[in-house]
């Protein structure tokens, strides 16, 4: 029994030290959760409860989006274009509390095909259904977590065989 007590007397210190909880780690994955609701209903009126307002997004291709307004509109338009009616599904997420404040989450999303730039099928402008990982740095602002920053990568399969930290 006593070493018990000092496994419990451990492990509430370090949830003490930390400054995080598995709450916390709910809260985080509710926040995903929304913004994956959101991809599949191309309506982003929630985002506003998920993002910082300083917020910035580098997209698939490269586009930078700083502040919320900017990024709520370039998601808008591309949802309402090219991932019109294309479905997105969580596969996993993994979070890190890197400080009390600060929680770095990584989604494995995977994404229907689409046709860039349009939504239209010009015969050669399909894209294939892929996963994406995408790196969510998160903060806590008055007691709330929100992404402050996002980073979005299509995996490309061809490549994961010849990954040198795998070999």
């Amino acid at each position: 029994m006593k070493n018990f007590k000092v496994i419990f007397s451990f492990i509430l210190l370090m949830t003490g030290v930390l400054g995080f909880s598995q709450n916390d780690e709910k809260v985080i994955q509710a926040q995903v959760t929304q913004m994956v609701s959101d991809w599949n209903t191309h309506e982003f009126k929630n985002m506003d409860s998920y993002m910082t307002d300083d917020v910035e997004w580098v997209n698939i291709v490269g586009m930078w989006w700083k502040g919320r307004a900017e990024v709520k509109a370039a998601h808008q338009g591309n949802f309402g274009a090219f991932f019109k009616g294309v479905p997105f599904k969580q596969k996993s997420l993994k979070t890190r509390f890197l400080t009390k404040d600060v929680a770095v989450a990584t989604l494995i999303s995977s994404v229907g095909e689409f046709f860039p730039p349009d939504g239209i099928d010009h015969g050669n402008n399909k894209m294939p259904a892929s996963d994406d990982i995408l790196t969510l740095v998160f903060v806590k602002q008055n007691g709330k977590w929100l992404i402050a920053s996002g980073q979005n990568t299509v995996v490309d399969t061809r490549a994961a065989n010849n990954n040198p930290a795998k070999k």
